[in-house]
């Protein structure tokens, strides 16, 4: 057991290793990145948080291999180089992608990026610790298990309401009605609740929250300005 352990173990780690790379090369080659950046920062910040902040030698994968937990942590700090590595690449060459499909600016560009790092961050610090007390947090019941689905599908489509928007240039099918009535009805509301009552073991799901909180209100932000350069005055578009 042990020396297949070693060998999924080695495999795992070249292989990877060899993706990075091949991504790396492909990305200078063609004045490219290689990368989903969603894929990247969730990438990056595992790699980060647990070749620092939370190394893994109490995990159970730790004794399979010897000296298991500083391998892996020797492993993710390797692959963490490799990305940001890859990073780099996408920092490079990646705006023009986003300017010619989505129609951002620089600047827009870069700070979504930023946000997506750090929304990665949090998820990967908090959320094993959430995950390994399901039975004690959710006390076996359904309705609280379905709410943090319900935290998790929201922030994706606060996300995906932005993304939207630059996809389409335009605003049609959407309202700052919309976006502000939204924007009360999950964070302002079941979000500020969840945080009040889950404020000492909340984290990981609070973490959602605050991407939607952040989403929305620069969605917001973006109806506003768009009615208001089409002059209609964006209170009484419904």
């Amino acid at each position: 057991m042990q020396s297949y352990t070693i060998f999924a173990y080695h495999l795992c780690t070249y292989a990877w290793a060899l993706a990075y790379a091949a991504i790396i090369y492909r990305g200078f080659k063609d004045k490219s990145y290689g990368m989903p950046i969603v894929a990247l920062t969730l990438n990056l910040a595992w790699e980060l948080v647990f070749a620092l902040l939370i190394p893994p030698y109490g995990s159970a994968d730790a004794t399979l291999i010897p000296h298991g937990g500083l391998k892996a942590q020797m492993i993710f700090l390797v692959w963490a180089t490799l990305d940001v590595v890859i990073l780099y690449t996408y920092f490079k060459y990646g705006y023009k992608y986003f300017v010619e499909k989505y129609n951002v600016s620089r600047r827009s560009w870069v700070a979504f990026t930023v946000a997506m790092l750090i929304f990665s961050f949090f998820i990967m610090y908090n959320g094993g610790n959430f995950l390994r007390q399901f039975t004690l947090y959710f006390n076996n019941d359904q309705i609280e298990g379905a709410k943090v689905i319900a935290f998790i599908q929201n922030a994706l489509m606060s996300i995906s309401f932005i993304a939207m928007y630059y996809m389409r240039g335009n605003t049609d099918g959407q309202s700052f009605t919309i976006a502000w009535a939204k924007w009360i009805g999950s964070s302002m509301t079941g979000g500020i609740i969840y945080t009040i009552t889950h404020a000492d073991d909340g984290a990981f799901v609070i973490t959602f929250i605050a991407a939607i909180f952040v989403a929305d209100l620069y969605y917001m932000f973006l109806m506003y300005r768009a009615l208001k350069r089409q002059g209609i005055n964006p209170w009484t578009r419904f």
